[in-house]
């Protein structure tokens, strides 16, 4: 199919560029990390090149701040740069340059183009100021835990980290009485340890590192640090995220295969994620008991096979088994409305005789031989109903 479009490649090209914008932030997050330190710095640096598009220069520079960008009003069209200026990447441009050599009178056309391209970033971005975690003041102050940005200045860390306090003692995380002692450890972990590890935190790349891993390293063997390291788990796992689950259905649908059953797929997800964990096949340990257990998988399978086939026939019987005691309790049951009605029957029959007996009316006695005779018939049929009980209660009993 050939789009008709003028500008379909500068379409293309623009929407490239607002691609390589944010694709580098999803890269990144698409992980189960914690990321959440790292996120205001980010986000705050997608949202400014996006808006530098479009948005005057003389309101990002009043900017300064992540707060001031989200107070930026962009419904305001005193706040837009002029149609004609806005910045649709290198390549848009030229492609628009050779269009309008092509065709001189299709200035109207780029004018539009440029209008449209400019409602979409601003509709990319006030998704973005309305969906952003960043919006929140716990997840601007918890860039206290960016190991880089710590560094660079106590009194900016520590009334982030006050901050980040206020807001937990809010919610109930933790006690507010706790909270002077947890700032006093900061301060002593900023002078001593920090200090001393400079330049790991200086040189902490989010990429290749874990957050984690680095301040368990930094905290967790430090006794004087204790209510400060119970406070940085517990933001830690504000971050986790649901990147592993989402990877594993993906996963998932890659591995399975027709007729592949259960046991199939949890083991090849096993080895799967366990040379993952191992960062590759050349890194998987080679042991003794990982060649017994291979060698051995032909006898296990048939192990398998053996013990499934015992298991059918164990479920053959039970099911065999409360068949027979659904068959029995429904004889009884029967049994007891047969006996039932065999008692109705002989008390009807013996009250008709009697009356026939003191009023003389032949009509009586008729009706009661005729009930006594139904009562017979059901003598009959109960006994048929007890040889069919004590029937099923001996082969319930000889089976095994």
């Amino acid at each position: 199919m050939i789009v008709k479009d003028d500008l379909f490649e500068a379409k293309l090209n623009f929407f490239l560029m607002v691609a390589r914008e944010v694709t580098p932030f999803l890269k990144l997050y698409q992980t189960d990390k914690p990321m959440l330190p790292f996120m205001t710095e980010d986000l705050s640096n997608i949202l400014r090149s996006l808006m530098e598009k479009f948005i005057k220069p003389s309101v990002m520079k009043n900017a300064t701040t992540t707060v001031k960008l989200l107070q930026v009003d962009l419904t305001d069209p005193v706040n837009h740069m002029d149609v004609t200026k806005l910045r649709v990447g290198f390549v848009t441009e030229r492609c628009l340059e050779e269009h309008i050599k092509k065709n001189s009178g299709a200035e109207r056309l780029r004018l539009e183009f440029r209008q449209n391209c400019k409602l979409f970033l601003l509709k990319m971005v006030s998704k973005l100021f309305e969906k952003a975690p960043i919006k929140y003041p716990l997840v601007r102050n918890l860039s206290v835990l960016d190991p880089r940005v710590l560094l660079k200045s106590k009194e900016v860390s520590t009334r982030k980290l006050t901050t980040v306090l206020r807001l937990l003692v809010e919610t109930g995380r933790i006690e507010e009485t706790c909270c002077d002692e947890i700032i006093r450890e900061f301060g002593h972990f900023y002078d001593h340890s920090l200090m001393s590890a400079s330049d790991s935190f200086r040189d902490f790349n989010p990429q290749s590192g874990r957050l984690d891993e680095f301040y368990q390293e930094h905290l967790s063997n430090k006794a004087e640090c204790r209510h400060l390291w119970e406070v940085v788990k517990l933001v830690l796992i504000l971050s986790h995220g649901q990147a592993s689950v989402e990877r594993g259905f993906s996963v998932n649908k890659e591995v399975m295969v027709e007729n592949l059953k259960e046991h199939s797929l949890i083991a090849q997800r096993v080895i799967n994620d366990h040379v993952h964990s191992v960062r590759g096949l050349l890194n998987i340990a080679y042991t003794k008991e990982l060649f017994l257990s291979a060698a051995s998988a032909r006898q296990k399978y048939h192990m398998y096979l053996d013990d499934q086939k015992h298991l059918k026939q164990d479920e053959k019987k039970t099911q065999k088994r409360k068949g027979m005691m659904e068959e029995i309790t429904q004889i009884k049951a029967k049994k007891k409305r047969m006996e039932e009605d065999l008692r109705v029957l002989m008390k009807s029959a013996d009250h008709n005789a009697e009356k026939a007996e003191s009023q003389g009316q032949l009509s009586f006695l008729s009706k009661s031989n005729g009930l006594r005779r139904a009562a017979k018939e059901k003598e009959r049929h109960l006994e048929t109903l007890e040889r069919q009980l004590t029937d099923k209660l001996q082969e319930l009993k000889d089976t095994p």
